[in-house]
């Protein structure tokens, strides 16, 4: 349905955006935008370059929302943590970003303003520049990657496609389990892991080797102290576990 709002360079990036949020960044065409308007895709080149402009405008303010909450006095590590959380939250409502940001790298102003937060964040753990781009690198790869694999997973069942997952699991049962004991052993969890699960695991472990990188690493709250007094990087690999477990996700 056209909507009667006017027909500039705002509202048609607040169009574009909802178009991403509902359908994907693929179904993103000049056409799409038009129709909102009642108008050709013609129509909207006195305002936007071209679609290419276009997606970039659309990123830069999907940026916006990305805002990661964490108290005042939030140390490094609740810091960082958040700001991945922050930013699957928001890209995996709008399915195909997280793929074009890797493809295409910044966006627009709102990129140095999430860099500025991930880094100062790693800063604050008195890590050096490099250990600080490096760190942030990991992070911020992983964060990317993750959301595009997860994005391609959902759009793969949206299609009715075969799941990956399901076809590597049933191939266990065609494997000779004395030539690969340990594939078959692991193999069923391993290709069952859930979404949030594999994404809460590697944060975690990205975040526990910056912590030992930095001498860092946060404790847990005195009654939350574990009697073994197990190392931080255990209590990190079991926070991860905690994350709920679907089994139908994508691996």
């Amino acid at each position: 349905m056209a909507t009667s709002a006017p027909l500039d360079r705002d509202a048609i990036v607040e169009a574009a955006v909802d178009i991403t949020r509902h359908a994907g960044l693929s179904a993103l065409t000049m056409r799409a935008v038009g129709a909102r308007f009642g108008v050709t895709a013609m129509a909207l080149y006195r305002h936007v370059a071209n679609r290419e402009e276009l997606v970039r405008l659309v990123a830069n303010q999907i940026g916006t929302l990305v805002r990661p909450q964490v108290p005042d006095d939030a140390d490094w590590h609740d810091r960082a943590r958040a700001w991945a959380v922050a930013q699957r939250a928001v890209l995996r409502q709008h399915p195909g970003v997280a793929a074009w940001l890797m493809q295409n790298g910044p966006a627009g102003t709102e990129a140095y303003r999430l860099l500025e937060l991930l880094t100062a964040s790693l800063a604050d753990a008195e890590l050096d520049d490099a250990t600080v781009a490096r760190g942030s690198a990991l992070i911020m790869s992983w964060t990317f990657s993750r959301i595009s694999i997860e994005d391609s997973a959902d759009a793969r069942r949206a299609a009715d496609q075969p799941s990956r997952a399901g076809a590597f699991v049933t191939g266990l049962d065609q494997i000779d389990p004395t030539e690969h004991p340990t594939a078959a052993r692991v193999g069923p969890t391993f290709f069952t892991l859930g979404m949030e699960e594999i994404f809460d695991t590697g944060l975690d472990w990205i975040l526990a080797g910056i912590g030992v990188s930095a001498g860092r690493v946060p404790e847990e709250p005195p009654s939350a102290q574990p009697p073994d007094a197990r190392s931080p990087l255990d209590r990190a690999v079991e926070r991860s576990g905690d994350a709920r477990r679907t089994v139908t996700q994508e691996t």
